[in-house]
């Protein structure tokens, strides 16, 4: 009895397809960081299309929490949908034409601005923040106050 088992798990092994195998066929990216212009990669993690990343950092001069929020293309760019802020300050969006909505104390203001990548000083006083997935990264981390660093998204 066991034999026509194992013939038959066998079998049935042999016509479904290994994992290995479908992961060749799908291309993953990934969300990084690197010195600019240099191009040293200093922090990296997975994305899919569709996944949402967040840059949150403290306003220099006004003082109020900022979020920058991200979505993921599939052709290695991605997409600030919207800009979140407590309270206004000088250079975060807003316009006439901008959606804004008000959820809560946030002010959320609808951007939909594509990039194939983002140039970011690293800021002394802002603590800027990626997040991405369950990954957090402090760019002061990754490179002193006033450094130059690319936020890009590629295949892995």
């Amino acid at each position: 009895m066991m034999r026509p088992i194992a013939i038959l798990v066998l079998a049935a092994s042999l016509l479904l397809p290994l994992p290995c195998c479908l992961a060749e066929g799908t291309v993953g990216l990934r969300l990084e960081i690197l010195r600019h212009p240099e191009g040293g990669l200093l922090w990296h993690a997975p994305v899919a299309p569709g996944d949402l990343f967040r840059l949150e950092y403290t306003h220099s001069s006004d003082g109020t929490p900022v979020r920058g929020i991200f979505q993921v293309a599939g052709d290695g760019r991605f997409v600030m949908l919207e800009e979140q802020y407590l309270w206004y300050g000088a250079g975060l969006e807003s316009h006439p034409q901008a959606r804004i909505s008000f959820d809560g104390d946030w002010t959320r203001v609808a951007v939909n601005r594509p990039f194939k990548d983002l140039l970011i000083r690293v800021g002394r006083v802002s603590r800027q923040l990626i997040e991405s997935g369950g990954s957090r990264v402090a760019l002061t981390d990754l490179a002193p106050g006033g450094s130059l660093l690319q936020l890009r998204i590629t295949k892995r």
